[in-house]
């Protein structure tokens, strides 16, 4: 994307010679915030280049609230764009329908913008969408209520290309089975430290008769820093290969505690454990990954070469007993609460580099699936090491929301080349809205304990039974039972494959078109939100910049066809 104003100048007179394409005209409903319903400390403010001449502010107050009364036209999925401007710095807050909670927005700082919360499912007719207070401090112009564009099924037309050549022939099979099935179905997945003999295994089964097809387990006990701490070491790789005999899938993550001599002293103010316990937190720790990665800090560097070591070996062994791995290292980096990613996003990523080279081409760890799992596109490492783009999501209780403002924003930086999934979940969705929405995870994988069982056995406290039936039942959601026979299964292919680029179709529909020029040349004016699926379809200079000149090349190309 940074490439999309260099040479435009040049060629606007050209432009303006070639066939018109209106792009000015919004094309939804706006309601202006001070016709809003306002509650709490909220006030009018004038503002001579606001819409209306005024907006409305500050949500100073836990209890300040602006409600607006929107029509809706006929049941779809619909955007919703706050125009709004945060005060000093970047702003989150909620977002709320008809009393029910559906998600958040975030409005950039010190000018109005749209602040977007995409692929909402509305019903036709009248709609009460409410604004509460999280982090506060925003001025809100207006609400303009948009159709959504529909995912297009080209999105999930992705390359079973792997990040590792050399990986065995039971990853490419795997991987290449979900690439055929992505967007056809969703896989079932559950964080269960036991496995089919686990309380979430059995709470799940009895409620719906089904077990999840993905098992999630965690090397963190493996960890060699931790077990010089204390930690007994795991049974995880046991029960991965438990799982494989019985056909299922396995994802590893890896809370990585930082080595032993960088644990700070006394206990975690938080839950009063050793801080070893919870040595992955940068809060428990003084290990500085800019330095290791940097050669500040060699000695950290050969405890962190040592840990990488001692992990290698056990997805070697899932590798000796023909286990593919879903393999999601350095989780949540952006987040800034686990070591690595206490530092930004360059050091994560030299780390994350380094780490796929040490396991791919220094211990031959060719049975993994990289599935990275950075939470912003600031941090992602490049497609040459990323096979499957994850996000973690834990929405509010009993919310079955499709997430889709995330998906559709993960779309749009990933330009489609990737599968997206659902790598982390408190809340298990409702499938109706993932159909609905158009915005197919690859699968969820819920997180265990409160968030499926209390005291041993099924708890509605975060999902309901009624919806975990439904979804777990759905003829969309894979699970155990319904996965192919590995021993036996044959893909249509596991010879890497590239999906075809149309050129000029840089909304990925699979075609070019006029709807192809008006985003483009959207994209080009930087009009708010304006975004292309596939940047390089639209390359047609083939220079690697997309400019003006491109756009003409676009417009002839039409003409002429």
């Amino acid at each position: 994307m940074k490439h999309k104003m260099a040479g435009f100048a040049a060629a606007l007179a050209l432009l303006l010679q070639m066939m018109a394409v209106p792009v000015g005209a919004a094309d939804g409903q706006i309601y202006e915030a001070e016709d809003a319903v306002m509650t709490g400390a909220l006030e009018t403010i004038s503002e001579s280049g606001a819409s209306g001449g005024q907006v409305v502010g500050k949500f100073s107050e836990s209890d300040d609230v602006l409600t607006f009364t929107v029509e809706i036209p006929s049941d779809g999925s619909y955007d919703l764009l706050f125009h709004s401007m945060g005060y000093g710095g970047d702003k989150t807050n909620k977002v709320s329908i008809d009393g029910e909670y559906i998600g958040t927005f975030v409005t950039k700082a010190e000018e109005y913008n749209d602040a977007v919360l995409s692929k909402v499912i509305l019903k036709a007719g009248m709609h009460e969408i409410a604004i509460t207070k999280s982090w506060g401090w925003i001025a809100v112009d207006y609400l303009e209520v948009q159709q959504s564009e529909p995912i297009p099924e080209s999105a999930y037309q992705v390359s079973n290309v792997l990040s590792d050549p050399d990986a065995t022939p039971e990853t490419k099979a795997l991987f290449t089975y979900l690439c055929e099935g992505y967007g056809k179905q969703v896989l079932s997945g559950q964080v269960a430290d036991n496995g089919l003999n686990s309380d979430e295994f059995k709470s799940i089964y009895e409620v719906t008769g089904k077990k999840p097809a993905i098992l999630g387990l965690d090397m963190m006990d493996y960890t060699p820093s931790r077990n010089a701490m204390g930690a007994n070491v795991s049974n995880a790789v046991d029960v991965a290969s438990a799982f494989h005999e019985e056909n299922g899938i396995v994802t590893f993550c890896w809370h990585w505690n930082a080595p032993g001599e960088y644990i700070k002293s006394g206990t975690d103010e938080e839950n009063g454990n050793p801080r070893w316990w919870g040595g992955f937190y940068t809060r428990n720790s003084t290990f500085d990954i800019e330095a290791v990665m940097n050669g500040d800090d060699p000695a950290g560097k050969a405890l962190l070469d040592k840990d990488i070591e001692g992990i290698a070996k056990q997805l070697n062994r899932l590798e000796d007993a023909g286990v593919p791995v879903l393999w999601r290292p350095l989780h949540e980096a952006s987040g800034g609460w686990f070591w690595w990613g206490a530092k930004g996003a360059e050091p994560y990523k030299a780390l994350y580099k380094y780490l796929h080279d040490q396991l791919t081409n220094t211990y031959g760890c060719h049975n993994l699936i990289w599935v990275w799992n950075g939470q912003n596109p600031d941090w992602y490492p490049g497609d040459e090491y990323v096979d499957i783009i994850g996000e973690d999501l834990y929405l509010d209780k009993h919310v079955y929301s499709a997430s889709a403002a995330k998906f559709s924003e993960i779309l749009d930086y990933s330009g489609g080349k990737k599968i997206i999934a659902l790598t982390e979940n408190g809340v298990v969705f409702d499938i109706d809205n993932v159909i609905a929405a158009g915005t197919k995870w690859a699968w969820f994988n819920t997180w265990n304990k409160d968030f499926i069982t209390k005291n041993g056995v099924f708890s509605d406290e975060y999902t309901e039974a009624h919806i975990l039936k439904k979804t777990y039942q759905s003829d969309f959601v894979i699970t155990l039972d319904e996965l192919p026979d590995w021993d036996t299964y044959t893909p249509d292919s596991t010879e890497p494959t590239e999906p075809e680029t149309v050129k000029g179709d840089v909304n990925a529909d699979g075609k070019c078109n006029v709807a192809d020029v008006v985003a483009m040349q959207k994209w080009l004016l930087a009009f708010p939100n304006a975004a292309l699926a596939d940047w390089k379809a639209g390359d047609l200079h083939e220079d690697d910049v997309l400019d003006g000149f491109d756009l003409a090349a676009m417009k002839r190309m039409l003409l002429n066809d």
